[in-house]
């Protein structure tokens, strides 16, 4: 994989605006929820925004420096969103996988990804929906 693949999907370059990105608070990406009580845990969390549109953005794993992936705007969110909510509990709930590492394995198989580029967080718009088509195959198989 190139150079700027590798800092796109650690959230170094946003992939709309290739620009770089800026580490901020949840403050800043929901700065009309500050008041609210109890206080949402998602507004101690770090993020990585585009320098250029706050839109763009994605969150950190609980270290608060490692990106959970490529930014994303409103439509990929959703996306990955959708997919973690059909993918996850196939191997949750032990239904179709005896364990997430079988899920993962199983999914960068069906979608011929390295298996360390297969994770909602890294996924594109098309990667997810196709994500999402084979989860839903197997379900229904």
């Amino acid at each position: 994989m190139t150079e700027e693949f590798n800092k796109i999907i650690k959230g170094e370059i946003c992939p709309y605006c290739n620009c770089e990105t800026e580490l901020v608070s949840g403050e800043f990406i929901y700065p009309y929820i500050i008041n609210e009580q109890p206080r949402p845990k998602y507004l101690d969390k770090k993020y990585y925004v585009c320098k250029l549109n706050r839109n763009h953005y994605v969150g950190t794993y609980s270290d608060n420096k490692k990106s959970l992936g490529r930014l994303a705007d409103t439509e990929l969110r959703k996306l990955k969103h959708e997919g973690h909510n059909i993918f996850d509990p196939l191997w949750k709930n032990k239904t179709h996988f005896k364990s997430q590492k079988e899920a993962y394995n199983w999914l960068s198989e069906v979608m011929n990804l390295p298996l360390e580029f297969t994770h909602f967080g890294m996924f594109t718009n098309e990667q997810c929906i196709n994500a999402i088509k084979y989860c839903n195959n197997l379900i229904s198989s």
